[in-house]
């Protein structure tokens, strides 16, 4: 915690005035942070009162139509109500608005009894009566950046506050969710942490790994503004760690970015802007499609079976590990507006940008200019070839075989009735559907995937009626996860409307979050930890 200064002076500046008060004169305030009252212990106040008398009066002031509005107390005022007491002991105290709300939002918290979520919208009221954040530290006794983490809270979706609320999320899990500047990435993330029941530590992993990029990686200058129009550079955005280090005083790297969607927009201009240049150098455009199945999945790795090589890769066969493009130099420098060797621009599914040549246009090239391990390349490349060819052969060869079977399968199945048939779509299911997913949705069954052999064991036992449910979620679990939906999927409304499932509640969530939602597209980059269920 900041420093505070000791010497503050009291919020109330005046003595108040002790009275009885007839208790259906008191009304309540509408601007009480606490919104949240248990019933059970206002039955526990309700019998010490009862008990002991109240200790402590209530605090007041007078309001309209002779009555006085609780300013602190509204607990104890509930509970002298519950006892049918006529008379409460009141402290009144004369104050304007903005005084009443200080006063009632530094008492609870000191008191300690405001949930996170009540807390910080009383922080947020009285920011936005005009109070700044070190008037607000100094008076309350809390740092300026646990204030501001505090407000952050309150960008978090309906259902992450209630998990706040209700215990079952830690504010400070709370406190890394509210980082993630994107709306429908908070959601994504907050609705992982909350059905997996995450860890404080296990929600910073996610969003450190997942949402805070580093902008050293960038393949765009971030020095520039206005690369998306309207948008500073990054080394001036506030969303950089180095910019507000109230909010990030625990990452220590300066140059992190925060913004994922705004880091893919900067992205995506800046591959534009390099596609325009490769025009006027005549190199070929890949579009994403086609390159992203020369590189390993979900990486800017290229494979090995790729017919090109990235000029800026080491070339395999070169023992003095030489790269592509030094090699290549006289092949690939502009003669009358082209290189002697077709270039081709590409991107990876993680949107860096590459410049390719065709492997074999390239072998020939070194050959050419007399490069002593050429031939032997070339030989080894062609054996290589050769050999991916007849093992396509063959794999065509045995899928024919297969599909030729699958007719006959069909065939009897719409005959005769298939014994343990959502077992076998089960099992079938597991090999196609990817890996995290289905994972995640038998730990939600309540089953845990081992080896293909673990797992064909543990579906042999379950029943038919369940094994049908596991299937239907593994398919609808799939979907949602390739798939980038701004609404229900209408398969998934059907089917509840089917079962008579309600889904007006749900769907009013997301019409609010989408209310407030950006375009979000991340083409290029899988999340590595969060599942999109």
């Amino acid at each position: 915690m900041k420093s505070i200064d000791k010497k503050k002076k009291p919020l109330l500046k005046q003595d108040s005035k002790f009275s009885l008060i007839p208790v259906d004169q008191i009304v309540l305030s509408q601007d009480n942070p606490r919104k949240h009252f248990q019933e059970e212990q206002i039955e526990e106040l309700a019998v010490s009162i009862e008990e002991i008398g109240l200790i402590h009066p209530i605090l007041v002031r007078p309001a309209a139509n002779n009555t006085y509005e609780i300013i602190s107390g509204e607990r104890r005022w509930r509970a002298c109500k519950k006892l049918k007491k006529p008379f409460i002991e009141c402290f009144i105290h004369p104050m304007d608005d903005k005084m009443a709300l200080q006063v009632r939002i530094v008492e609870n918290i000191q008191r300690q009894n405001l949930n996170p979520i009540e807390e910080a919208q009383g922080y947020k009221k009285l920011l936005d009566g005009g109070m700044s954040i070190a008037e607000l530290s100094s008076v309350i006794g809390k740092g300026r950046d646990y204030i501001s983490r505090m407000v952050m809270l309150l960008s978090l979706p309906e259902a992450a506050k209630e998990a706040i609320i209700t215990g079952k999320m830690a504010k400070r899990t709370g406190w890394y969710i509210a980082r993630i500047p994107v709306p429908k990435l908070r959601a994504i993330v907050a609705s992982e942490a909350i059905a997996k029941n995450l860890t404080v530590t296990q929600v910073a992993q996610i969003v450190l790994e997942n949402y805070l990029l580093d902008l050293r990686k960038a393949t765009f200058s971030i020095s520039v503004p206005d690369l998306v129009p309207g948008v500073p550079s990054c080394l001036d955005c506030s969303k950089r760690t180095g910019n507000s280090k109230d909010l990030f005083d625990d990452i220590k790297d300066e140059m992190i970015c925060t913004d994922p969607e705004c880091f893919a927009q900067k992205r995506e201009a800046d591959w534009r802007r390099q596609c325009l240049l490769a025009h006027t150098e005549n190199k070929e455009i890949l579009n994403d499609e086609e390159s992203f199945k020369h590189f390993v999945p979900g990486t800017s790795r290229l494979r090995t079976d790729s017919q090109f090589v990235d000029i800026d890769d080491v070339c395999e066969w070169d023992k003095k590990e030489r790269k592509w493009s030094s090699l290549l130099a006289e092949e690939l420098k502009p003669m009358n507006g082209r290189a002697l060797l077709r270039m081709y621009l590409a991107r990876s599914p993680m949107g860096t940008i590459h410049s390719f040549v065709k492997k074999e246009e390239a072998l020939l090239a070194l050959r050419r200019h007399g490069i002593t391990f050429a031939n032997k390349a070339i030989k080894e490349w062609t054996e290589k070839e050769n050999a991916r060819k007849e093992r396509k052969k063959k794999e065509e060869f045995l899928n024919l075989s297969c599909y030729s079977l699958l007719q006959k399968v069909c065939e009897k199945a719409k005959k005769d009735k298939m014994w343990s048939f959502y077992n076998i779509m089960l099992c079938l299911a597991l090999r196609v559907v990817p890996r995290e997913v289905s994972t995640f949705v038998f730990q939600r069954h309540h089953y845990k995937l081992g080896t293909e052999e673990e797992s064909m064991q543990i579906i042999e036992k379950i029943e038919e009626k369940e094994s049908m449910a596991i299937l239907l979620d593994l398919f609808f679990s799939t979907d949602l996860y390739l798939s980038s939906y701004t609404d229900l999927p209408p398969l998934l409304v059907r089917v509840c409307k089917i079962l008579d499932i309600d889904v007006s509640k749900v769907v009013e969530e997301i019409n609010s979050i989408n209310m407030s939602d950006k375009s979000i597209l991340f083409p290029y980059k899988k999340r590595k930890s969060l599942k999109v269920y």
